[in-house]
């Protein structure tokens, strides 16, 4: 069974982009859904190299990531910064004790991997995070020099595994990057949804679910 990390093992169903804007609005800031979007990915451009070099945990890249934002945003978000890196955290840090416990209930009946775009620093976060001794295998873009959405980041992940990519399943939030790409590779696919949302398209995830722990039943088949 392999999972995507950001949004999905830091914070069930809950992408970084979507958890920005709602610590923005949280906070008070009234900047235009828009320009926090085109911030938040330009931030998300230049921290990658960076992040690598310095091995970021968690508090100094979101620090780092909130700045980068606020340069482009200008002095009008800078008030809300502390508010934005406090609050991601939190949500972070609770979506990791989640994690570690639907983890920690399916080791020993499936074999658990990673499969995540990430900048380089993964290994950092999930040592961070207490969830490195639950794994069997992560796969990092930045690692292995191909990223979602291509299926071969999955394979790659499978053979790791030891398995057939049809004997896999993948769990993430992204529905293009996690469930159509690793359907494309042969696997099975969970989307981890938030606030009901319906999927994009029917058909392509075997299982839609809210919460994490309701993959017991799944790993069990």
């Amino acid at each position: 069974m392999l999972f995507d990390y950001g949004g999905t093992l830091d914070g069930e169903g809950w992408h970084w982009f979507d958890r920005t804007l709602h610590l923005y609005r949280r906070a008070g800031c009234d900047v235009a859904d828009d320009e926090i979007k085109r911030a938040f990915y330009r931030a998300e451009d230049a921290i990658a190299d960076e992040a690598r070099r310095a091995r970021y945990r968690l508090r100094p890249l979101l620090e780092r990531h909130v700045e980068l934002q606020i340069d482009v945003l200008g002095d009008r978000a800078r008030p809300f910064a502390r508010a934005i890196v406090d609050g991601f955290c939190a949500i972070s840090e609770q979506g990791w004790a989640q994690a570690r416990a639907s983890l920690s209930r399916l080791q020993g009946v499936v074999r658990l991997g990673i499969v995540s775009n990430y900048y380089g620093n993964l290994a950092v976060q999930l040592d961070e995070a207490g969830l490195s001794p639950l794994l069997d295998t992560v796969v990092e873009s930045t690692t292995v020099g191909v990223a979602k959405p291509d299926p071969a980041i999955y394979r790659i992940a499978a053979e790791r595994l030891g398995v057939d990519p049809a004997e896999a399943v993948m769990v993430g939030d992204n529905f293009d990057r996690d469930c159509r790409a690793a359907k494309r590779a042969g696997m099975r696919a969970i989307w981890i949804r938030r606030d009901g949302a319906d999927p994009p398209q029917e058909g392509v995830a075997d299982r839609v679910i809210a919460h994490l722990d309701e993959i017991e039943v799944e790993a069990s088949r």
